[in-house]
């Protein structure tokens, strides 16, 4: 997942190279971070609407593809004219799904989710929720190399855990 304009991308990485993982997990410095962000990511979303014929800001679009281990692709994009208000529809969506069909202790989307029934039913419900202005589906793609390296990126992603 990306942003823009691509200074929002640099900085984010900049910060992940530099900030120890320790200070990320904390609730303080996090807080901190947001608050500092908000008057800034406030501004920029101000200027693009302003100076964009296309009346972005806070526009959000998410592609997501999944290649299998046996090569085959899919991707699905989703496009809302709020990253806010779909991360709260979204929430509320999540909630609301548990209120209706309850069940015992904490799951994962994809455990929630892993039958074709209960994966329609929320993809419906998150690709409605209004200002959802495109949702593609999950479109086939030509087939692609399986995940490279997947093990030692886990591996890598472990040890700075600890």
């Amino acid at each position: 997942m990306g942003t823009a304009p691509d200074v929002w991308n640099d900085m984010l990485g900049l910060l992940v190279a530099l900030v120890p993982r320790r200070l990320w997990r904390s609730r303080r410095f996090s807080q901190f971070l947001a608050d500092f962000s908000q008057p800034l990511v406030k501004a920029t979303d101000y200027l693009l609407k302003i100076s964009s014929p296309y009346d972005v800001g806070e526009t959000h679009a998410m592609r997501v593809d999944v290649t299998s281990t046996d090569g085959s692709a899919v991707s699905v994009v989703q496009g809302h004219e709020s990253f806010r208000r779909c991360v709260g529809q979204s929430c509320a969506e999540f909630a609301l799904d548990l209120l209706e069909r309850p069940s015992s202790g904490v799951h994962l989307p994809e455990q929630r989710y892993r039958d074709d029934n209960s994966r329609r039913r929320i993809i419906k419900k998150l690709t409605s929720t209004p200002g959802t202005f495109t949702y593609t589906g999950p479109v086939a793609v030509k087939s692609a190399s399986p995940p490279s390296e997947l093990d030692k990126a886990l591996e890598k992603a472990n040890e700075a855990e600890k």
